[in-house]
């Protein structure tokens, strides 16, 4: 499929038909069928933004990484007939939800064709960034901006989610979901309210180490490691932060975390001088059906995960392995193995790779 960009796509013949006509009368000049049949429903959106969609959309297109998982866990993945995945990188989802195997993966918002989407019939896009939704919703295309850096705010995009697909089964399980998050958060808060800033220890998560880049303030990784009793060691905003050592050491963080994918760190790396690594106070992140640590669904098992991490005591009872195979069964209907359980705790791949 060859990618275009949205801005040099305007001389094709769907694109003037919408710019000269209305988007409503292109959409319907090119698939009649859709806009006879289909009754369309009004979602807002993350942005806020009222979008018109099909009532029950039967083909999705998923151009955000992490909202896949969210897909699957509603009840979705077989409506999903482009993905921003790739069995390579997401080895467990495409194992949990084996149909992904027969979308276009590897789609990313960036670069799609428009066009393509119109002729698979997609009736319901998702994307991260609001000016993505704009432009593809200007080309006729439903589309929802789903990105979120909050706890409250994911709760609130699976909502959204659960409102798109309009079936009960995914209001079911968006309301499971949220009633499990708020168990959680409320245990959380009342014991870690408990402790002493002392007590909190200054964490540091590392997305990559070449180039070496971190995740600071102001994200999801943020909103985890204050949730679970501890400070973020990184006094930067954003997302794949680039840094140096040298900054890391004036940091010095109580604790590190390591990325799923942020690479092995190299015998001879300074980093391992570091207080933290010399105590042996770092750990590699978890990573399942998308990694824990950045803005999936598995965000409440990354909670916990956290927690127990920074404050093993405390949360002495609450049983990790356990609690990722109740996950696993009661969100994504799958049955993990012992040996399942063991491998997404050290953040690798299936033993068999589908």
């Amino acid at each position: 499929m060859r990618a275009l960009k949205l801005s040099r796509s305007r001389n094709r013949r769907s694109f003037l038909l919408a710019g000269l006509f209305g988007t409503a009368l292109a959409t319907a000049l090119l698939f009649p069928s859709l806009s006879l049949t289909a009754q369309a429903r009004t979602v807002v959106d993350m942005s806020g933004t009222p979008v018109e969609i099909k009532d029950t959309p039967a083909f999705i297109a998923d151009l955000w990484f992490a909202h896949n998982e969210i897909l699957v866990m509603l009840g979705a993945a077989d409506k999903i007939r482009v993905t921003a995945e790739k069995p390579a990188d997401r080895p467990w989802l495409f194992k949990i939800a084996p149909v992904l195997l027969k979308a276009e993966t590897g789609v990313h918002a960036e670069t799609v064709n428009p066009e393509d989407l119109l002729s698979r019939h997609i009736d319901l896009v998702i994307v991260p960034q609001r000016g993505q939704a704009d432009a593809l919703r200007k080309l006729g295309l439903p589309t929802l901006h789903a990105q979120y850096t909050t706890v409250p705010q994911m709760l609130q995009s699976i909502d959204m989610t659960a409102d798109a697909l309009s079936t009960s089964h995914a209001h079911d399980v968006a309301r499971a979901y949220r009633q499990k998050m708020d168990t959680l958060t409320s245990l959380l808060q009342s014991r870690v309210s408990r402790l002493p800033a002392s007590a909190r220890p200054r964490v540091l998560h590392i997305a990559a180490l070449n180039p070496l880049q971190i995740d600071g303030q102001n994200t999801m990784i943020d909103t985890w490691i204050k949730t679970a009793g501890g400070e973020n060691a990184a006094t930067v905003s954003g997302n794949h932060r680039p840094t140096t050592f040298e900054q890391i050491a004036t940091w010095n963080p109580d604790i590190i975390i390591l990325g799923a994918t942020a690479g092995e760190v190299d015998p001879s790396s300074p980093l391992r001088f570091l207080p933290a690594f010399q105590q042996r106070k770092w750990a590699r992140n978890p990573q399942g059906v998308f990694p824990w640590d950045r803005y999936g669904c598995e965000e409440l098992l990354q909670l916990e995960w956290a927690a127990k991490l920074f404050h093993p005591a405390e949360f002495a009872d609450l049983d990790m392995r356990q609690d990722v195979r109740t996950f696993y069964h009661s969100f994504f209907h799958y049955a993990l193995t012992e040996e399942d359980i063991t491998r997404i705790l050290a953040a690798q791949p299936p033993a068999r790779t589908p």
